[in-house]
């Protein structure tokens, strides 16, 4: 059955390059786009190993996605996939808050510096761009920043972000566990910056916490056994049972 847009009009097949499609988002991203959709997927990423199902010559979609393994830092073959698509979505990060202090170089270069010429060769190929971000571009509300005895504490007002009038506020230098949300507000401000600039077409998409198969990671199942993730130890309290 084809698929319209919001004007009635059917949906011409595209071709997506996904980079990071291969990770925990990516993945169910690649799965809904080869199920419900006749689009096509050049899939980017460092390994294929939550995509092996969707890469067997077997599915109906084989024709429809191909896998890439190569590291964005240096691999000049991401330009050429990125200007022979319709659309980039960009999805690669380092995105575990353990490494956010023990890995803050990697991080920062993971999710600005790595993005840069993602942004660079869609805005040169007029390429649309839909980049995933993090709720953590918001920083923390001016409540939360008060001290504990402030009268003002209380008030409501001040636990409330409003995107285009609220203040950003990160923690100091010193706490390296911010790389990760100013690495990503940076790589978004370049994005903006290009779209006003150049007339770079672009989306941005700032999940929260996501929980679910082939997540990053759930311990002893897609991960290490020793330690916990920080969304399931945030939401511990509310998992009934276990995650299938």
């Amino acid at each position: 059955m084809a698929r319209l847009d919001l004007d009635g009009k059917e949906i011409a097949p595209i071709t997506i390059c996904l980079i990071g499609g291969a990770g925990f988002i990516g993945s169910h991203l690649c799965e809904l786009l080869m199920a419900h959709t006749h689009h096509s997927a050049i899939v980017i990423d460092v390994s294929s190993d939550k995509i092996t199902h969707l890469l067997e010559k077997s599915c109906s979609w084989s024709n429809r996605i191909e896998f890439h393994k190569i590291n964005i830092k240096n691999d000049s073959r991401l330009e050429t996939l990125i200007k022979s698509s319709d659309l980039t979505i960009n999805l690669a990060a380092i995105c575990t808050p353990a490494d956010y202090n023990t890995r803050p170089l990697d991080t920062i270069y993971s999710n600005f510096l790595d993005a840069i010429p993602v942004v660079k060769y869609c805005t040169e190929s007029n390429k649309r761009l839909i980049h995933f971000s993090t709720c953590e571009v918001y920083g923390k509300t001016i409540g939360s920043f008060l001290p504990a005895d402030h009268s003002l504490r209380q008030d409501p007002n001040f636990y409330i972000l409003k995107e285009d009038v609220s203040p950003c506020i990160f923690g100091p230098l010193e706490k390296q566990r911010w790389s990760y949300a100013c690495a990503k507000q940076m790589i978004e401000r370049l994005i903006y910056a290009e779209g006003d600039e150049h007339g770079l077409k672009f989306t941005i998409v700032r999940p929260f916490n996501w929980i679910g198969p082939r997540m990053d990671f759930i311990p002893g199942i897609d991960g290490p056994t020793e330690g916990v993730p920080r969304v399931l130890a945030c939401f511990s309290n509310v998992i009934c049972g276990p995650i299938m």
